[in-house]
């Protein structure tokens, strides 16, 4: 079982990078045509069900797992990490998200639905919202499913609310949530490394 998500894992995620490959190649990327038809395809179905969609809620949402984190942890509940990793791990998942995330915003330009600038790709709300997601499930994921269903529950309705409301394509938000699981994981592994068995409440990490 675990050699099949092994698998899963990595063919997920070298389509994520074949995408990402291509949004930075722009027109001439071989997959690029494949991608703006799935684009336009569900815009399309957003414009003749919800034209008139308009909410802000997604501004706030993207952020309500990491507050419930917060939240528990200054309550007492107790989690997997001591309070110095905890803040290591956040940090530097935001700091490798915020940076790729970046990055791939300036280098790709691809033009938001609603035309008002080029920054569209990644949704930088979804990235922060899986961020969120996973950093909470990775401190109080081992105490009940509930836990992770609440967390990517939030996060899925942030990405579905970018692209109600305009202003992030299909792709973008597919992406976004790859690139906030996967580079909240990196984070998780650098912590591992920095802190060994320090600051560890719950010993299965």
């Amino acid at each position: 079982m675990k050699q099949y998500k092994l698998v899963a894992f990595a063919s997920f995620y070298t389509l994520i990078v074949l995408i990402i490959a291509a949004q930075i190649w722009g027109e001439s990327g071989f997959l690029h045509p494949l991608i703006e038809n799935i684009n336009l395809y569900v815009r399309e179905l957003r414009n003749m069900h919800t034209p008139l969609f308009h909410q802000s809620y997604d501004n706030y949402l993207q952020l309500f797992p990491g507050l419930l984190l917060l939240g528990l942890k200054i309550g007492g509940v107790k989690g997997k990490f001591g309070w110095k990793r905890l803040l290591t791990f956040i940090m530097l998942s935001i700091i490798l998200t915020q940076l790729v995330v970046g990055i791939l915003k300036l280098t790709t330009s691809v033009l938001r639905p609603d035309e008002s600038n080029y920054f569209s790709f990644p949704s930088g709300h979804t990235t922060a919202a899986f961020m969120t997601a996973t950093l909470l499930y990775k401190e109080y994921g081992f105490k009940t499913c509930w836990v992770g269903i609440v967390a990517y529950a939030a996060a899925i309705v942030t990405g579905m609310t970018r692209i109600l409301n305009n202003r992030h394509w299909l792709i973008d938000v597919i992406v976004g949530a790859a690139l906030g699981i996967l580079l909240t994981e990196a984070a998780y592994r650098l912590v591992k490394i920095i802190f060994k068995d320090r600051g560890l409440i719950r010993r299965n990490d």
